[in-house]
This record gives C-alpha cells, structure tokens and sequence, in this order.
C-alpha cells in the first residue's frame, strides 16, 4: 500500500506585523491584509516575503462573520460546545462589505462619544457611571472590551438612525468591531484572573446586548433580517456564558468596583406587579387546561412561568434578560420546536423586554418578539385569544 501524502503545514511565519502582534492568522494580502483593512490600520510586513510567485489567497470562507449567528444554537441544531457559552458563528453578507466614509480615528470618536452619552446608561442608570468609567478604564487595557464597547455603540447609533443606507453603514461597522471583540474575547477566556475578570464580565455582557439586537436592524440590500424568535434562541449560548463568567469570577467581583450590580436589589413598587398578576395567573391556567400534569412538558411551562413572574418581581432588568437561561435547557427546545406554549410564554417575555425602558437593546427586541408572534394564537380558543390581546395591548400593537 502507498504510503499517505503527509499534509502540508500551514502554519505561516511571514503575516504581517499586526497580525504577529495580535497572534491571529494573517491572509498575507498585499498591499493589505484582511485583518487590517478590515480595522483601518497600515499594514507592514518587517519579514521579507515568502519566496513562492504569489502569496496565499483568501478563501471565500475567510471572510469576516457577522454576529447574527452567535453560538451553535438555532432551531434545528443543538447546543453549543463551548463549556463557556460562546461558541464560534459564521456568516457573510453584503452588510459587512458597506463603504463608511470616515477615518477610523473619526468613528471611533464618534462612538466614544456616543458611548458616554447614551449607550453607557443602556445597563440602568444607577450603573452608568461604572459603564462610563471603570469599564472604559478596562477598555484601555483589553481589546476585546474596547472592540465591544465600539460594536454596541454603533449598534445604538444604527437603531435610531431613519435613513436605511446610514443604518446599514453603521450596522457594517459594528459587525466589524463585533467580530474582532469576540475572537480576541474568547482567547481571554482560556485565562479568567483577578485582574482581567472585570473586562471579561463587561465584554461578555456587551456581547450579549449586541447578539439580541444585532440580528433584528437592517444591514445590506441582500442581507436577511433573522426573526426575534430566531434571534433569542441564538443569544441564548451567549447568555449562559455570561453566567459562566460570573460563577467563575463572583468572588472578585463581588469584591471589586463591579460589586455595586451584584449587590442592587430594586423591586418594583406593588401597584405595577398587581397589574401583572392577572396575566402570569392565565399562564397558569393555560398550562394546567390545555398542556395538564400528564404532558412531560407540563413541569418545564410552570417552571418558565414562575422563573418569570419571579423575575418581573425582583424588578431588575438583568433579571429579566437572563430569564432565557433560567427557563432552562428543556424550555428552549420546545421553543425551538415550536412548540404553542413555549410561544405563548416567550411571548409574555417578549412584553418584560418591552417594559426595560433603560435598556434600549432589550426593549428594541421584545416588541418585536410580540409582532412575530401574537398572530400564532388565532383560532385556538378565548383563552389563547385574551392572552395573546393583552400582550400586543401592552407593547402598542
């Protein structure tokens, strides 16, 4: 038998001096290489170049990834590997090839600013002046924090902007930036410490934000807005890695200039909770009269339920965001299964969003969680029927 052609080592000494710097693979393009004309820098090779006629060319799969598919999960695939939650995703579209006429030193003041006069109070505002500072500070320290704080904030840009070409443009940048913080982000990751936990927590929460929001905003002509449903099912990785970021860091955190969001406790007054009592109680009786103790899914609806009016009485809104999680891993795959109660829930949760008037990437989501969904419930009864009408009553459908 003839021995096998040993496979070719393509390990490359002689990318450019960012790439070196930044230990990622270098296309090696000329003038240019991806990674750089992506980010705006000079590229400069200090090695001389690789004696074969021409350098190695970009294959079409190489293309930068846009965060609309974070994670593995979708609703016909399973659930990520990653231990941590954030797993690889890949997608190409015409958004991310969107010509943006400034420098990079002009959008990135642009964002800055934005950063500190809207988009850092998007957490609530008793914690603004910790997204304004001390995660700035870590900005300065950690790319991946800095690419984060970028991404979200031409995120927030694009989600008021009511010219659709200066949207998308700003859509383009943030995929851009969103990219680079998550690569370098999940590199971190291989080494949580004391010292670089709170850039982590910052990254992994802005992450978030932008894998909710991000897929929902008009990028290119050709580029497909994904559903909410779609949308949240995809952050859902994202947000188990947040969780796994604070259990493997609480303890410095906690101990930290952080610990002010792990020690805030507002609940909502009562007269609000009294008007969500009546809904979370047709919940109830949705599941006992139309699923039933019987149903093996009955157990994982009354967990999902009582996760979320728990939630909505803590009366934090990271609480809220993170009910995805709390529902569970059974919960989210009825939901990608489609399954009628599982919708209903998470339509109810979609209306939670809605009222996180702080959180503009939240809310922007929630409503349209409502939109996809409240027309799935027709022709199935009065109590479908009056569940589904409050809900769109409440987001102003």
């Amino acid at each position: 038998m003839a021995p096998k052609p040993r496979r070719v080592h393509t390990k490359s000494r002689y990318g450019c001096d960012h790439c070196k710097h930044r230990r990622v693979k270098c296309d090696e393009r000329k003038p240019s290489c991806t990674n750089c004309s992506t980010r705006d820098l000079e590229c400069h090779y200090s090695r001389p170049a690789r004696p074969s006629a021409s350098g190695p060319q970009m294959d079409s799969s190489s293309n930068a990834q846009s965060p609309a598919s974070f994670g593995s999960t979708s609703p016909s695939a399973g659930f990520s590997t990653d231990p941590l939650g954030f797993g690889p995703y890949a997608y190409q579209g015409d958004s991310l090839n969107l010509p943006f006429r400034t420098s990079t030193r002009q959008r990135e003041l642009e964002l800055m600013h934005y950063w500190f006069t809207k988009t850092s109070s998007s957490f609530t505002t008793d914690h603004t002046d910790l997204f304004r500072g001390h995660a700035v500070e870590e900005a300065l320290k950690h790319e991946h924090l800095a690419d984060s704080i970028f991404a979200l904030a031409s995120l927030h840009i694009a989600s008021e902007t009511i010219d659709p070409v200066s949207a998308a443009a700003y859509v383009s940048v943030a995929l851009r930036y969103q990219n680079n913080a998550v690569s370098s982000f999940r590199s971190a990751l291989q080494s949580v410490t004391q010292s670089n936990c709170d850039a982590l927590f910052f990254s992994s929460v802005l992450i978030v934000a932008c894998a909710m929001v991000s897929p929902l905003l008009p990028a290119g002509a050709h580029d497909a807005v994904r559903s909410p449903l779609e949308s949240m099912l995809l952050s859902y990785d994202f947000l188990n890695g947040v969780r796994s970021v604070i259990d493997i860091s609480r303890q410095w955190l906690e101990s930290g200039p952080c610990r002010d969001i792990f020690m805030a406790r507002r609940r909502l007054q009562t007269p609000v909770a009294d008007e969500f009592k009546g809904p979370f109680q047709r919940l109830q009786k949705l599941n006992n009269t139309c699923i039933g103790p019987a149903n093996p899914l009955y157990e994982t609806y009354q967990h999902a339920i009582q996760q979320l009016e728990r939630c909505f009485l803590e009366g934090r809104t990271s609480a809220v965001v993170a009910w995805l999680v709390q529902a569970g891993k059974d919960f989210v795959t009825a939901l990608q299964k489609g399954e009628r109660m599982a919708l209903m829930i998470f339509m109810y949760w979609g209306v939670l969003l809605d009222r996180s008037d702080e959180m503009w990437w939240a809310k922007y989501s929630g409503k349209r969680i409502v939109e996809e969904l409240f027309g799935n419930f027709d022709g199935y009864g009065n109590d479908w029927e009056e569940a589904t009408k409050w809900a769109s009553v409440q987001v102003g459908l």
